[in-house]
């Protein structure tokens, strides 16, 4: 029955939902049944086997949903697009998007309101804007009643529609609430997608802690549950945020895993951000010409789905690494191109990297506009590394323009920033700037939480926010013991006796990382 098929795909038991759905599909249901059966064996597919398989099965499926049931066929449809985001095939994209748009007028608001993202998201994957979409799918579900609230793609789309706006005041309180519910409700094959998207928003903005943290629970669970295809993101995201942190051995190894995985499944996004941190862990470790194939691997794998996307290009580092090894034309050809495409999308963060790129390549007398632009879109956007990354480019340009003092402004400014997040290579690389202008940064470290492992560190914020052992330990699918004795070492770690000094410790640091530039 498909209540049985319900709650076995929820429990995260891919093998025995397989069974039951062969049972389900003989003889023949009826339409409406047949459609469920189709929406979980897709659903199975796109976590634990393939995606491509997945999206080609239930774009059939909504073929023949579309003229009895259009919710239904746009909801096999918003499963195609999100097969799509995974594979990084945006053509496919495009198309299941093209679909919805004929349905959407036939469904109930529930289904538009999920119906709209995905369009919007099938636009963005091919640079064809969508953010407007994106955006009024986001505030409508913001304010939506509960008619869905049980149905997954409301839950996923929740976190995943202010993860492509990347704007600092655009559905965070959606991201939170639905993170909430679903950790409330156990629901654990839905978990590993949500814990791999909060990670990716928390990894690009000062939250790097708690995305060590939320990037290991999801791929502890992606494990525990066969989702491969959410395993292999999850250890991209990781190595890029090691990347970034300079933890080259975590982030290689993550990488080559992601890639495996990735590889063996046809997850082209897995191997594009894998390729991605690879990249930026070379730059950040100030080997530009190592970042250079990195990248261009990773622009292979774009050009290979169509995928156009600002977000996903390394334009913007590739600029900076064409200038650096003396490629002048490489360098302003892809700045100018990139600016188009970010101009397309019109999304804060794309701008800031577009007019970044544009500053790294500009005339000494007209840097300044394209990197007070590029700062003041960062001020738009929840990134603090990518603002910093920008004002340590502003303070090279300005030393090497010979505006030493100016220069030093942002180079510090960018070194505390660095410290703070605990990006230890580009601190280094920011304070190497900053000496070569005659002034020695002062350090700083990251906060001292930055001590306990991601599993700890999971577990302290839940008890800070006021959950006890026992939910604590339901909402981590671990044993109350185990809460207890990671809650003993964070203790030990962190120097406090209690609850109330473990909420002060991170509520501290989460406030000193909130503090605005000066």
């Amino acid at each position: 029955s498909g209540a049985r098929l319900l709650v076995s795909g929820s429990a995260g038991l891919p093998d025995r939902v397989a069974r039951l759905l062969a049972e389900a599909l003989d003889p023949p249901p009826p339409l409406p049944v047949r459609t469920r059966v189709h929406e979980l064996r897709g659903d199975i597919a796109v976590k634990c086997g393939s995606p491509a398989a997945a999206r080609d099965m239930v774009v059939a499926a909504a073929d023949e949903a579309a003229a009895a049931d259009p919710d239904g066929a746009v909801g096999l449809l918003v499963d195609a697009v999100l097969a799509c985001l995974w594979l990084a095939d945006a053509a496919s994209a495009v198309r299941a998007g093209e679909q919805i748009a004929l349905l959407l007028p036939r469904t109930a608001p529930h289904m538009r309101r999920l119906g709209t993202m995905a369009v919007g998201m099938s636009h963005v994957l091919a640079g064809r804007g969508g953010a407007d979409l994106i955006r009024d799918a986001v505030a409508a579900l913001a304010t939506a009643d509960d008619e869905g609230a049980d149905d997954p793609r409301r839950t996923v789309l929740s976190v995943l529609g202010p993860l492509f706006l990347r704007e600092s005041d655009a559905g965070r309180a959606l991201v939170e609430r639905t993170m909430q519910r679903s950790r409330d409700r156990t629901a654990l094959a839905v978990l590993p997608t949500l814990l791999f998207h909060l990670a990716r928003d928390q990894a690009t903005s000062d939250r790097w802690a708690d995305a060590e943290a939320t990037y290991d629970e999801a791929a502890r669970l992606a494990r525990e549950t066969g989702q491969t295809t959410k395993l292999a993101l999850a250890l991209a995201g990781s190595a890029w945020l090691h990347a970034h942190q300079g933890r080259a051995d975590e982030c290689r190894s993550r990488a080559a895993e992601a890639v495996t995985i990735a590889g063996e499944h046809g997850i082209l996004l897995g191997t594009a951000w894998s390729w991605f941190a690879l990249g930026d862990l070379e730059l950040g470790h100030d080997d530009p010409a190592a970042a250079l194939a990195h990248y261009e691997r990773l622009v292979a794998e774009l050009d290979a789905g169509r995928v156009v996307d600002a977000d996903l290009s390394p334009a913007p580092e590739l600029v900076e690494v064409h200038a650096r090894l003396g490629h002048r034309a490489d360098a302003e050809r892809l700045a100018a191109e990139f600016a188009e495409v970010a101009a397309a999308k019109g999304q804060p963060w794309s701008l800031a990297r577009a007019a970044r790129a544009c500053g790294v390549v500009a005339p000494d007398d007209a840097l300044d506009a394209h990197f007070r632009s590029a700062l003041s879109w960062h001020d738009r956007t929840v990134d603090a590394f990518e603002g910093a990354r920008t004002r340590l480019t502003y303070g090279v340009r300005l030393r090497r323009a010979a505006r030493r003092v100016d220069a030093r402004a942002q180079l510090r400014l960018a070194v505390a920033t660095f410290d703070e997040l605990g990006a230890s290579s580009w601190a280094d690389r920011a304070a190497a700037e900053l000496r070569a202008t005659g002034e020695t940064a002062r350090r700083r470290g990251p906060g001292g939480t930055v001590a306990l492992t991601p599993q700890e560190r999971r577990i302290a914020s839940l008890l800070a926010a006021g959950r006890t052992t026992r939910q604590t330990a339901a909402a981590m699918f671990v044993s109350p013991k185990t809460v207890e004795y990671h809650l003993r070492n964070v203790y030990n770690k962190l120097g406090i006796h209690s609850r109330t000094e473990l909420g002060v410790a991170l509520g501290a640091e989460r406030g000193a990382d909130r503090q605005p530039d000066a």
